[in-house]
């Protein structure tokens, strides 16, 4: 992606990438806010430039950068730096020198404010590291460049001068900041495909917070942008189809006055905006409310870091968890959605008090999705906390690290083990609203399954593992499965109020019913396809459809057309798609449908966790297609599997495979045993075993699997290494991808840096070996871009 490229009138000129491989191009995440403020900024100077995007689905051509670097010649090169996107910006670093050796490279963001000079040494395709706001440091180096003269006379920056560390001093700033050009009004950013955008209307904190660098990079100063220019950027955003904005602002509410004075002028000149935005809670009562709400907020933010009241005396975090539950009722109670931040993993903090923490926020009912799935602590360049790391009681793990890669979450403390650090944050994944919508809709089953089983011993103490699984299991006809998780929640978890309201039951089954006729609440399995004027609308063709009447899965018009369906029919009818359906040429119109019903099948209510085992209803599924079912039906293709004769799957590797990755998934071992016992004598088949029992967090069955045939296979090898680091086996892996025949391979390459890494390796292995790997990276680029 190419933002707007700007006009030149200097010499030097800028070219920034953008990476983010973490997000996709729709996202407001890919918006590139730093460095179109520091374009601007650049262009109000007489300097011009350009912005790429390397974007998750929508990669950075290298072809598209050699030729870029090729004719306009940039002189700079810069990237907005964080820990997560560090290795392949030193990939397109190399990419670029090698291009044009005489480009500058410059590192800018938070982290590299603070980063120490000693990381220059160790990225030796990049020149400049940028202290401080863009917007002040780079046009003054680019009129030290366009003068020819040296980098010490440009402000904020540190580079390498015969091999000294050179930082000069740092470059002021403004107070006003409407003296910085709006990189939306100057249109450096381009918004296409956008539907919700990034806007700041301050800079800065003064909180005392040791968790965090903003207040030290801001000088304990907020600084704003006049309302005025604030909703002209609005108003110009609005005109181009933007009503949807994220205020990234960390004190969106610094000042209560200048806050309500927005919101007032929001609501007189941007009706029908909406936002979200970050608040405290302490100002929030039912007048703030009612203008957030009227000004159109959709979902308020409030950090919460902690819920126990001794872990935040620790952070200088002042909060008072019981004032905050009545502030997130009052603000839910409005019609406004609630986000909280929270952190583990912090000092002084033990399990048990991170589970309070995860407690809070259930019984806040506050979706955990979003902001509000909480992270551990990341120990970055900058926070004051790693002023005295020992005396918060932090113990960074014995790792090789270069410079220029933070502590980030390689730590414990003295209260929290690694284990309990990654326990936790398995817990946290484990009550995300994605795994419950899957379990209620029924999709995507064996995922969230196979997360459970695969840490089914760090999960196991909480009842919602065993409640999840066992709704899974109900879904799947699993009953005795069902029936053991059930058991495990009534001996161990019998204080757990969840945990005996799923307990009461009854649990819902379902019956073929031979011939059966369609009524209200059956279950379904059909093909359908709709019509518009003679033609097939592609996205209303679906096979082995599955839905259970009444439940809100299908439309009114469609299920009423289901109904008095016998099972083998074939059926016509008009469906009318209400006016907002999310598909923009159905929204509104009237389709004709045609649809054939493979099943009907009728709901049998099992009262108690007895009948899981007694009254079960069983059902053989025999449908003869099965790529067809692999393809549209997950669920369906399973319960087909499971029902066939074991040794008939044999023939077909694919089949044969799925059904040992389902049973793996769903943490049915002896089933997953029986069939590795049919495994053929084919090496290829053991690779592919191996690699499922990988996944399943089965290392050692991994190993016992590949050692069955000999192979000398690129894949084997890496799925051996992976299982031996995965039992902390380094010596061992290390001589794996040691191997002269595997130093080709970009997998092997990537595992030996990591090894060097956790096997505590000297820096210059370590750094030599990521070399080894980017040089790799880059072959492949040249490559792609001779295309």
């Amino acid at each position: 992606m190419i933002m707007n490229r700007s006009r030149q009138a200097n010499k030097t000129q800028f070219l920034f990438i953008h990476v983010n491989q973490w997000a996709t191009i729709d996202s407001p995440d890919t918006i590139p806010i730093s460095q179109g403020y520091g374009l601007a900024a650049l262009n109000k100077s007489g300097y011009s430039g350009a912005i790429f995007g390397d974007y998750k689905g929508s990669p950075l051509s290298p072809k598209l950068l050699r030729d870029t670097l090729q004719s306009t010649k940039p002189a700079v090169l810069g990237f907005s730096t964080y820990e997560e996107n560090i290795n392949r910006i030193l990939v397109w670093a190399r990419y670029a020198k090698q291009i044009r050796p005489d480009i500058l490279v410059i590192l800018g963001g938070p982290q590299v404010t603070f980063m120490n000079g000693e990381a220059l040494r160790q990225m030796k395709d990049v020149d400049v590291l940028c202290r401080g706001e863009a917007e002040s440091v780079l046009p003054a180096l680019a009129v030290a460049l366009d003068n020819g003269s040296p980098l010490s006379e440009a402000p904020g920056i540190t580079f390498l001068d015969q091999e000294k560390i050179i930082t000069t001093p740092a470059a002021p700033v403004p107070d006003d900041l409407d003296l910085l050009p709006s990189p939306y009004l100057e249109e450096i950013i381009d918004i296409r495909g956008k539907s919700r955008v990034i806007l700041l209307t301050s800079r800065g904190c003064t909180s005392p917070c040791t968790f965090c660098y903003t207040t030290r990079a801001s000088n304990k100063k907020v600084r704003f942008h006049s309302l005025d220019r604030v909703i002209a950027e609005i108003k110009y955003l609005r005109a181009r189809g933007i009503n949807d904005l994220w205020f990234a602002d960390p004190n969106f509410a610094y000042s209560r006055n200048r806050l309500v004075d927005l919101l007032q002028r929001l609501i007189a000149e941007c009706p029908g905006l909406t936002f979200w935005c970050q608040t405290r809670y302490n100002l929030i009562d039912a007048e703030l409310l009612a203008l957030l709400k009227k000004a159109g907020a959709t979902t308020l933010a409030f950090g919460l870091e902690s819920a126990d009241r001794g872990v935040l005396a620790r952070i200088n975090k002042g909060l008072d968890p019981e004032k905050m539950s009545s502030v997130i009722k009052q603000v839910r109670e409005a019609g406004i959605n609630v986000e909280l931040f929270t952190l583990f993993g912090l000092p002084g903090e033990s399990f048990r008090h991170a589970e309070k923490t995860l407690d809070f926020v259930k019984a806040n009912q506050v979706v955990i999705s979003g902001n509000s799935i909480s992270q551990q602590l990341h120990l970055f360049f900058g926070i004051p906390m790693l002023d005295d790391p020992a005396a918060h009681g932090i113990k960074p793990s014995a790792m090789t690290r270069p410079a220029y890669q933070c502590i980030c979450r390689d730590f414990h403390t003295e209260t929290m083990s690694a284990a309990e650090i990654r326990q936790m944050g398995l817990l946290w994944r484990l009550n995300r609203q994605d795994f419950t919508e899957n379990i209620a809709t029924g999709s995507n089953l064996f995922e969230v399954a196979g997360f459970i089983t695969a840490n089914h011993e760090a999960l196991a103490g909480r009842p919602e593992t065993h409640i999840m699984l066992a709704k899974i299991y109900l879904l799947l006809e699993e009953f005795q499965a069902a029936h053991a998780c059930l058991t495990t929640l009534r001996e161990k978890f019998s204080h757990s109020p969840e945990a005996n309201q799923f307990l009461a039951g009854p649990f819902t089954g379902c019956k073929f019913k031979r011939r059966g006729t369609v009524t209200p609440g059956c279950r379904v399995i059909y093909d359908c396809k709709g019509l518009l004027d003679g033609r097939i609308v592609p996205e209303t063709e679906a096979y082995f459809q599955d839905a259970v009447l009444g439940s809100g899965k299908v439309l009114p018009d469609f299920e009423s057309g289901l109904l008095g369906m016998r099972a083998g029919a074939v059926n016509q009818f008009e469906v009318r798609f209400p006016g907002d359906y999310g598909h923009p040429g159905l929204a509104g119109r009237s389709v004709s449908f045609q649809v054939f019903l493979h099943q009907v099948m009728e709901p049998v209510l099992l009262q108690n966790i007895n009948d899981l085992l007694e009254n079960p209803p069983r059902n053989i599924y025999r449908f003869n297609d099965l790529a067809g079912l692999r393809k549209q039906n997950e669920n369906l293709y399973y319960l087909t599997l499971r029902d066939s004769v074991p040794w008939k799957l044999t023939q077909e590797m694919t089949d044969f495979l799925s059904l040992l990755n389902f049973y793996l998934k769903l943490g049915l071992r002896e089933q997953a045993n029986d069939l590795l016992d049919l495994l053929p004598p084919d090496g290829s088949m053991h690779e592919h075993a191996g690699r499922i029992l990988l996944t399943a967090n089965q290392p050692e069955k991994t190993l016992a699997i590949l050692g069955r045939t000999p192979s000398a296979s690129t894949e084997a090898a890496i799925t051996r290494a992976k299982a031996m680091i995965k039992m902390t086996r380094y010596e061992e892996a290390e001589k794996v991808v040691d191997s002269p025949s595997l130093a080709g391979d970009i997998q092997v390459l990537d595992l030996r840096v990591g090894l060097a890494s956790l096997l505590g390796l000297p820096l210059e292995t370590y750094l030599a070996r990521m070399d080894d790997l980017i040089n790799r990276q880059i072959s492949y680029m040249r490559v792609e871009a001779e295309g």
